[in-house]
């Protein structure tokens, strides 16, 4: 079964503006053109990560933290791209030294939360939200972040809750409406499921996505019968066809029947959003 992308937002404003607050260990004053020189460089590195040019980004960051050791800014930046490239163990050292150096930058707190769910560790990765929204209850994203994390474990009305919380905070959000959608239909809840897909999408968007939900909880029959219905909306649609043909390709082998259970989708993937981008200290989503 095909790979689906991440329900995340990891939007938010320019953390050349800092995140304020002490830090945990006393830095050596700097002059003004020190200082001048390190926001130069945490808002080149914002530009390199939210275009993901990683490659471009690393000796550029390793160049700056030789400088300023002690900036949180850079070591925050960095685990965005060590883990964005897969280097987790690295990624959460960055992630941890940045806290070490400004306890309060809840954004690497959102982001380490992030790390522990790419890492299949759901209580580490929930601590880690909590701790987010704690000190910043309204930045929409944490709430949807742990929302998919809840998901991502099951536990689809903790993850409906954090996305009506979202909702809450910003209600033109279309990737938190189908993020709800998909925890709704994990609850039985297809209308109010269906409602949430329209919110983000037209109709052949909101059947297909309504048809994906059933196909990950292995129910291969529903979603067969709605992606047919989207297609007679939209016959061209190349997402619409491929997620059908995913659907019969991923069918297990004929086996003499032995007992009701429905088949289960090979790959059992939740659904999806927005690649990690340059996450701020505040702001929507």
């Amino acid at each position: 079964m095909r790979t689906l992308k991440w329900g995340l937002i990891t939007l938010g404003t320019s953390l050349a503006l800092g995140c304020g607050g002490p830090r945990s260990k006393p830095t050596p004053p700097t002059s003004p053109e020190a200082e001048i020189d390190v926001d130069l460089s945490v808002a080149l590195a914002e530009t390199m990560v939210s275009h993901h040019a990683h490659a471009s980004a690393v000796p550029m960051l390793r160049k700056a933290l030789d400088k300023s050791p002690n900036e949180p800014r850079l070591h925050y930046l960095m685990g965005l791209v060590m883990r964005d490239r897969g280097v987790y163990s690295q990624a959460e050292k960055s992630f941890k030294l940045a806290l070490e150096l400004r306890p309060d930058m809840h954004p690497a707190y959102s982001d380490l939360g992030v790390l522990y769910d790419l890492q299949g560790k759901p209580d580490e990765a929930l601590a880690a939200h909590k701790k987010a929204i704690e000190m910043a209850p309204d930045v929409p994203r944490y709430h949807n972040n742990l929302g998919f994390s809840r998901y991502l474990t099951g536990r689809y009305d903790e993850a409906a809750s954090a996305y009506e919380e979202a909702l809450s905070q910003a209600p033109t959000e279309a990737l938190v409406y189908n993020n709800y959608g998909f925890a709704l239909a994990a609850l039985g809840r297809d209308d109010e499921a269906l409602r949430m897909f329209r919110q983000a999408g037209d109709e052949a968007a909101a059947l297909n996505n309504l048809a994906l939900a059933h196909e990950l909880q292995g129910n291969r029959a529903e979603a067969r019968l709605m992606y047919q219905e989207a297609l007679a909306i939209k016959p061209r649609s190349k997402e619409i066809i491929e997620n059908l043909e995913a659907l019969e390709e991923s069918r297990p082998p004929r086996q003499e029947p032995t007992d009701d259970r429905p088949d289960a989708p090979s790959d059992p993937s939740p659904p999806g959003p927005a690649e990690p981008v340059e996450p701020g200290d505040a702001g929507g989503v």
